[in-house]
């Protein structure tokens, strides 16, 4: 596997993990995800379209599988040395993937492919957590970090929005939007 970026606490160690005090997170750790984490990949994007839950089941699977493959497919063609982060908590003495956080650092930007928490521990401040660590160490970078969210996606939109993230390059609110996406940036305090 190619790594091109730290760990998102910093390091470069599979078992690094962010201080204790994040607030209700417990130990949040990363690790570079393998092939063995592709069924809790799969399910984690599953969890990102309920708009998908009135087809029937066989439909709604194979759709989503075909997407699924889509979505790492176009991931690896469109950054190949990005990072496919399996973010954990430590649970009971043993990791707990609660998350995925798919990053590309570049010298000229920062770019967040895919940050996803599961439903079941959202709104616990890992995600808030996880994206504080990226855009400070953008930051340190002197890059921008960007990323770029479904329109449909209010929830997220707000997230970032309440992160310090703007419209990329747009005047009006519908200017940053690329085929259904909103593209958003975090700048950097050097960008500024």
């Amino acid at each position: 596997m190619v790594q091109n970026a730290q760990g998102i606490d910093g390091a470069v160690s599979r078992d690094t993990a962010w201080p204790p005090s994040i607030p209700r997170c417990g130990r949040l750790s990363q690790r570079p995800a393998v092939p063995a984490d592709n069924d809790f990949l799969l399910a984690l994007f599953a969890d990102s379209r309920p708009d998908l839950a009135l087809l029937p089941e066989a439909v709604r699977a194979s759709l989503i599988h075909l997407q699924f493959q889509s979505q790492s497919s176009q991931y690896r063609s469109a950054a190949p040395d990005a990072v496919d982060w399996i973010l954990e908590l430590e649970s009971e003495g043993r990791p707990e993937p609660v998350g995925r956080c798919y990053l590309h650092q570049g010298l000229a930007e920062h770019h967040l492919l895919d940050l996803a928490i599961r439903p079941d521990r959202r709104g616990q401040g890992l995600g808030g957590a996880v994206l504080e660590r990226l855009c400070a160490d953008a930051a340190r970078a002197g890059v921008p970090l960007r990323l770029s969210v479904w329109h449909a996606n209010q929830d997220a939109i707000r997230f970032y929005r309440r992160h310090g993230f703007v419209a990329d390059g747009a005047e009006s609110p519908t200017d940053g939007e690329v085929a259904g996406y909103l593209r958003l940036r975090w700048p950097a305090e050097a960008t500024r």
